[in-house]
């Protein structure tokens, strides 16, 4: 691979890749917040305008690692670039879309060309950055990711209020144009590998199914009961298709996902640490709405200037433990992070019906910290252990374990949150009215919610710690 750590060359790439890694966070949450106008827009049911997201979703999550690997063999500028015009043509299909089944297709084209460039990102700034500066560029990426999550919100709801539903697509088309020229333009090719070439299409193929399988039985778990026939089935049929995907690695001569890098204890615990963490957080993502407005009585606006406080605080603290983690490593930072998160979930599931704005905030604040202080040392930690050859592969893993860490985590917590208020509803009912009744169990179902999260994240908080000190020449060794 050619060398690619000019002193302006780093900056230039981490500002292109910043730009498709700000697009692909964005439009997950921009696109979320305009779902219930488009039920009315297209005269359907939620269920059917849900899969706006859900086909997303699936075709991201299920393609990523695949992409990773693709760019490891045909260059990562080149699927990089192509990605993001492929994005960009999707945002243009869904603007001009006529019907609902025409906007879930131009989505598909959109999570192509997103999965290409998400899977890509971590490596290529990998490549471009010396090693000792690996963790500062990936928090600056990693705030980055946080800036597109908090503005997606605020701006898709000014733009349904000001223009219309198209809006969320069209005005995002120029920034999609730019990063492509600026790929093409200030990219410089990296590949990992010089051997001939010899796709694994069976652990493509099992893998997407797998996936897919996967994502739809928490979906479908989290709405029908995870014991439902319908469920069932594709509980069974993702182990069996993730089963096989493991198989054919073990024997593919170019795997999709290299299983001998779970034999680095730093790859394994920092990629379980990842997943363990983000299906945590996820009850907040999905409850902390529910709490604010029905359960306290914020309206709407109220609730979205409080939400915020996470991302930004994350979005402040990230580059800093990234730069700390390049002096001291990632065990420490990444141990406490995941400690300040399982006792923000902690705080947050003692909250109740008198809680103030102030005690809110202060746990949103520890919650931040957490994640800035988990995140990026976690990230380098992940991109250090890998070979050279692999920096796709271990930069697309980050993103899987990303995405199905919050889809499992949205319907396990949803799934818990329901149990629950049916049980305290019935407890409550007959003593107080109505009203009342609503409320106390919603709150109560919430505080049991966060609690359960607030356990699960204290693995993390092991996962962590035992992935071992950096050994001297760590850094060495993954060239």
């Amino acid at each position: 691979m050619q060398e690619t750590r000019s002193g302006s060359y780093k900056w230039l790439a981490l500002l292109t890749v910043s730009v498709g890694t700000f697009m692909g966070t964005l439009d997950f949450s921009i696109v979320n917040i305009s779902l219930p106008r488009l039920t009315e827009v297209f005269d359907t049911e939620l269920s059917v305008v849900l899969w706006v997201t859900v086909a997303y979703l699936l075709v991201s999550v299920g393609l990523v690692l695949t992409l990773g690997k693709v760019g490891d063999l045909f260059g990562r500028k080149r699927v990089y670039v192509l990605g993001m015009a492929l994005f960009t043509v999707g945002l243009v299909l869904c603007w001009a879309s006529q019907g609902i089944v025409q906007l879930i297709l131009s989505r598909i084209v959109q999570a192509v060309g997103a999965a290409m460039t998400v899977a890509l990102s971590n490596a290529i700034v990998t490549a471009a950055f010396p090693d000792q500066e690996r963790g500062k560029a990936l928090g600056i990426l990693g705030a980055v990711v946080s800036a597109g999550l908090l503005s997606g919100p605020m701006l898709g709801g000014f733009l349904l209020d000001t223009l219309d539903w198209r809006s969320i697509f069209y005005v995002r088309i120029p920034v999609g144009i730019i990063g492509v020229v600026m790929g093409w333009a200030l990219l410089k090719e990296q590949r990992g590998v010089s051997t001939a070439v010899k796709f694994d299409w069976g652990g493509a193929g099992t893998l997407f199914g797998g996936l897919s399988c996967l994502l739809l039985f928490f979906n479908l778990g989290g709405t029908r009961g995870f014991m439902s026939t319908p469920a069932l089935t594709l509980g069974v049929s993702a182990v069996v298709l993730l089963a096989s995907f493991v198989v054919i690695e073990r024997r593919a001569s170019q795997p999709i996902l290299s299983l001998n890098l779970f034999q680095n204890r730093i790859f394994a615990s920092g990629i379980v640490s990842m997943g363990v963490m983000f299906i945590a957080i996820s009850a907040t993502t999905l409850l902390m709405p529910f709490y604010l407005i029905a359960g306290l009585g914020r309206s709407q606006a109220q609730a979205g200037l409080l939400l915020p406080v996470i991302p930004l605080t994350s979005l402040v603290i990230g580059p800093l433990s990234g730069w700390l983690s390049d002096k001291i490593g990632s065990r420490i930072l990444c141990t406490i992070g995941t400690a300040l998160i399982s006792l923000a979930l902690y705080l947050l599931s003692r909250l109740g019906t008198e809680s103030t704005t102030l005690e809110i905030v202060l746990r949103f604040v520890v919650m931040g910290l957490g994640l800035g202080m988990f995140s990026s040392p976690n990230n380098s930690s992940i991109m250090g252990s890998v070979p050279r050859e692999s920096l796709s592969t271990g930069s697309a893993m980050i993103a899987t374990m990303r995405q199905v860490g919050m889809a499992s985590g949205f319907a396990i917590a949803g799934a818990i949150f329901t149990a629950r208020q049916f049980v305290h509803t019935t407890r409550l009912a007959g003593d107080l009215a109505p009203d009342m009744v609503d409320t106390l169990s919603l709150v109560s179902a919430f505080q049991d919610s966060l609690l359960f999260a607030a356990i699960l994240c204290s693995v993390a908080i092991i996962t962590s710690w035992v992935r071992g000190r950096r050994p001297p020449g760590a850094f060495e060794l993954t060239h």
